[in-house]
């Protein structure tokens, strides 16, 4: 069966290009697409589009809590509707290895690291009288396209990374895999 996707983030760059590679068909939302999920209105048109889809990748690195914002706007309107949407939010483990310093960065991905964790809990143990979506939380160490920033840093396959994402969606239907946390090993 074809899955029917949407994707944030802007297909000719990061890891929404390498999604593109293998699902050519879905549909990628971005300042490029005109939506600017800091606008309500946006947020609004992304979820009433989600209800035409089966799986909603979060993939946008948003600034100021935007990616956990609009995560949670998807499940509610969603779940409000009844609509049997699979949700991927997309991380980085930077939020369990943070060396400490300014970025808050590390605390935008914890805050949807934890809100991904709340939400797909529901999806196994809710109220059965309720419908919650499926979501999953998978998140990566450094990827390749930032190898530059990194010169000293072994990095993940960015194309290697969206297989693993591939993955989740190809699990079972019955089954939530509430997290999945991918870093490259450092030494050797």
């Amino acid at each position: 069966m074809n899955k029917k996707i949407i994707i944030t983030g802007n297909n000719n760059f990061g890891l929404a290009k390498s999604l593109y590679k293998l699902y050519p068909d879905a549909y990628f939302a971005s300042r490029s697409t005109n939506y600017d999920f800091t606008k309500k209105e946006d947020v609004i048109k992304i979820c009433e589009l989600s209800l035409n889809y089966d799986i909603f990748i979060n993939n946008s690195a948003l600034h100021n809590n935007y990616q956990a914002l609009l995560f949670k706007e998807i499940f509610h309107y969603n779940k409000e509707k009844k609509h049997n949407l699979h949700i991927i939010n997309i991380g980085s483990t930077i939020d369990r290895y943070n060396k400490g310093g300014s970025k808050w960065y590390a605390v935008e991905k914890l805050v949807l690291r934890q809100a991904s964790d709340l939400f797909s809990k529901l999806s196994v143990w809710g109220d059965k009288k309720e419908y919650y979506p499926k979501v999953n939380y998978i998140s990566f160490g450094s990827l390749s396209n930032v190898q530059d920033k990194h010169p000293d840093r072994k990095c993940l396959d960015i194309n290697k990374a969206a297989k693993y994402i591939k993955w989740i969606i190809d699990q079972p239907k019955d089954i939530c895999i509430h997290e999945l946390s991918i870093d490259p090993i450092q030494y050797t």
